[in-house]
């Protein structure tokens, strides 16, 4: 009830003094009725009274019910609010306490002399990046309790990688063919992972120096729950025989390890020239897993 706002109050103030107006009616006509006995204008009299005492205390009944069920859709109206509001709060803390992450590991980077410690960082640092990014759409989106717009995070994300490893003046082209689909944040955040190793290792290892290059990042829906994503790049490549089991790379890893969370599988693509993999992947719906 205190949560109520005034313009909330009013009408059911209003509808409360009609059903006590209705109880008086309902006295007043039995009264009417009574007298009319007890005077002598006969039955009849007291029958009509009786009929409209009848209707003026159905009256009243049918109106406190609908202030009692307008109350209780009011509370829980209020309730689902300031859920909403703290929701909403919620996405925004966790986005900046992800972007300080970032500018700590950020700045960690830029101290550190030693070329592969600083990059190890640095790709960490676009790890957390990719997980705000989420959190910030879904605090900056006026339905942020709903699902996350795929296409517009993808773009975002994957033009931060590039001028991330690359900078502002590159040769890279972003082909990316990502339909209007809308995932859950435990299916994005991991999804978003992947393709940040997969963009990553592309443009450190794929796509050397200044040369020209593609990334390619295509998703489609294969069935009711199920999606598939192609992605890689025309780089360089590496041999066939490297696999998540010989090989020390967290990068590589983490993609069949995602993949593996997402409830799919991440397989590379031996026909094509450079790096590319397929993934198969459901959307995950309140079961995160960590990553093993």
């Amino acid at each position: 009830m205190k949560n109520l706002t005034k313009e909330n109050q009013r009408p059911r103030q209003k509808a409360r003094m009609f059903e006590i107006l209705n109880y008086m009616a309902a006295l007043t006509a039995i009264g009417l009725g009574v007298l009319s006995l007890t005077e002598g204008y006969g039955i009849g009299y007291f029958v009509i009274s009786l009929f409209l005492m009848v209707l003026f205390i159905a009256n009243g009944i049918f109106l406190k019910s609908t202030i009692a069920k307008g109350i209780s859709n009011g509370i829980l109206e209020s309730k689902l609010q300031e859920k909403e509001i703290l929701l909403k709060e919620v996405h925004h803390r966790v986005k900046n306490n992800l972007q300080t992450v970032s500018s700590l590991l950020s700045l960690q980077s830029r101290a550190i002399e030693d070329k592969k410690i600083s990059s190890i960082i640095k790709s960490s640092q676009n790890r957390v990046v990719s997980m705000a990014m989420v959190h910030e759409m879904l605090y900056k989106r006026d339905d942020y309790t709903s699902k996350i717009a795929l296409k517009p995070y993808v773009e975002e994300l994957c033009e931060y990688l590039v001028r991330s490893v690359k900078g502002n003046d590159h040769n890279i082209d972003l082909n990316l063919d990502v339909g209007d689909f809308k995932l859950s944040i435990d299916t994005v955040i991991p999804l978003g992972l992947i393709i940040n190793e997969t963009v990553t290792n592309a443009l450190k290892y794929g796509i050397l120096e200044n040369t020209e290059g593609e990334i390619l990042v295509r998703l489609s829906k294969k069935g009711v729950n199920t999606y598939e994503m192609y992605l890689g790049d025309n780089g360089i490549g590496f041999p066939e025989d490297i696999n998540p089991t010989t090989i020390k790379s967290l990068g590589l890893k983490l993609i069949h390890n995602l993949s593996r969370q997402l409830r799919g599988e991440a397989q590379r693509d031996m026909k094509s020239s450079g790096t590319y993999y397929q993934i198969t992947f459901e959307e995950v719906i309140d079961d995160f897993n960590s990553v093993d």
